[in-house]
Formats: C-alpha cells, structure tokens, sequence
C-alpha cells in the first residue's frame, strides 16, 4: 500500500502526464511511419501502371509500324527517327481512347540498330 505524508491510504489511478506525453509521442511515431510507408505503396503502383500504359502504346507503336500499309514511314523512321501520337493509333484501332490519353506524343528511335522511344 501506498501512504501519503500524513498516513492515509493513496491508490494510484491513472497515468501520470508523463506516462500520457510519452504514449501519445510514440503513437504519433508509428502513425507517421504507418502514412509515409503507405504513401509509398500508393506512389508505386502508380508508376507501375504509368509504364504499363506506356508499354502498350509503345507495342501499338511497333505495330502500326509493322502494317504493310507503312513500309515507308518504317524505313524512314530506322533512317531519321520518327513521331507517332496516340491519337494516329487510336485512329488505326490500335488502341482503345478510354484506355490511354490521346495528347500522348512517341518518339520512335534507333541507337545501334536497336529500336528506342519516349513517350511524352
């Protein structure tokens, strides 16, 4: 049992501020690790789909180069580069509009006979 100065019985009930201060300190931590972790995750499933995306146009791409139809516009693009956007390959029903943004512009490129593009 617990005694005061003048010898009466003292429970002890509750947290004494310390105990408080030091709890909420440690709850605000892991809620802050908790956020920026999460934030994390949500970050990159964003990029991960952004580059799928981009790798469907740039297969899109490939075909319409492929189509016999552009013979010419391939060759010359081995040569000198060249520029599709995505709105050309929706056209061709290459791609759905619902599916990608048709303000996207690919840049089709060749560095050491290997196909290479960007897509902005």
């Amino acid at each position: 049992m617990v005694y005061n100065e003048s010898g009466d019985n003292m429970n002890k009930r509750g947290f004494t501020l310390i105990e408080l201060l030091a709890t909420i300190a440690i709850m605000t931590v892991i809620a802050t690790v908790l956020t920026v972790n999460i934030l994390n995750i949500f970050e990159s499933k964003e990029r991960a789909s952004e580059e799928s995306v981009d790798n469907i146009i740039a297969t899109a791409a490939n075909v319409y180069l492929e189509l016999n139809k552009n013979e010419n516009l391939k060759e010359s693009c081995k040569v000198n580069g060249c520029t599709l956007t995505v709105d050309t390959l929706i056209k061709e029903g290459l791609l759905n509009e619902n599916d990608v943004d048709n303000k996207k512009v690919i840049n089709i490129y060749y560095e050491n006979q290997e196909q290479k593009y960007t897509i902005n």
